[in-house]
């Protein structure tokens, strides 16, 4: 027979989380779009929840490892990152890609759960799913002027990188190289994930489009959600996507403080 004092027990251990929200800490592991590198991830420290940590991480050539040599091979790509990412994990953790970004992300959270050790979420920007097919002619054969005027139009050239020759002759291969990994790419055959994806996309994008982007719903066997802004192709430092991915990671801390 159950008592009052029973019942009051049940209801404060129910009432009690089993994780404290305040000692939680879930790592945003990030990777950047073609071209760029990892470090303005870092900024994002300032506006996501307290119990984020920001983690920006480059590929080789790029940012902090621009001394190392590109890499051209997706499988090897896949294993350098994945390396970067394992050795790091701390408890629960997010994968976020932006663009090429995107499939990286989404290819490194595949390895990680052959490894079984999920992501609790992965995040994509301003990429199709890796099933569709592109939104856009590829670019990355284009000569020199045609290749930088495309990626003016898109926003996303870095700033005076085209009337310094020395910073152009870094710059360009590391970009054709990062634009012919994701204009080339292809779905490789395997499960989908086991973790919840939350995708993000520009209205005005030449780079994405809705129906492209909806494909990532068929990726997981978890939740999906789709936000779609106005904007093209960069809008990470878009007030909209900034209160949205931040009220997603906060929702994610909930459910993980609940577990």
């Amino acid at each position: 027979m159950t008592t009052s004092d029973d019942l009051g027990r049940l209801l404060a251990a129910a009432q009690q989380p089993t994780q404290d929200r305040g000692a939680l800490r879930v790592q945003v592991f990030c990777l950047p779009h073609a071209g760029g590198g990892a470090m303005h991830f870092q900024s994002w420290q300032g506006w996501l929840p307290h119990a984020s940590e920001v983690i920006p991480i480059d590929l080789p050539g790029h940012g902090r490892r621009f001394r190392e040599r590109l890499v051209e091979d997706w499988q090897c790509l896949i294993d350098d990152l994945t390396g970067q990412i394992v050795d790091r994990i701390t408890g629960p953790y997010i994968v976020v890609g932006h663009s090429l970004g995107s499939l990286l992300a989404y290819e490194v959270a595949r390895n990680l759960q052959n490894r079984r050790n999920s992501p609790a979420l992965l995040v994509v920007a301003g990429r199709n799913g890796p099933a569709a097919a592109l939104s856009h002619r590829p670019i990355h054969e284009l000569p020199d002027s045609q290749l930088l005027a495309a990626l003016n139009r898109l926003g996303g050239t870095p700033a005076d990188v085209d009337e310094h020759p020395e910073l152009l002759e870094m710059y360009l291969p590391m970009l054709r190289t990062d634009l012919r990994l994701a204009e080339t790419y292809r779905r490789e055959p395997g499960p989908p994930l086991s973790c919840p994806i939350a995708v993000f996309g520009g209205r005005q994008d030449p780079m994405a489009d809705s129906l492209g982007m909806l494909a990532w719903e068929r990726e997981t066997t978890e939740s999906f959600d789709m936000t779609i802004f106005e904007g093209g192709h960069f809008f990470l430092t878009a007030r909209a996507f900034t209160a949205a991915l931040a009220a997603r990671l906060d929702r994610l801390v909930e459910e993980l403080a609940a577990v």
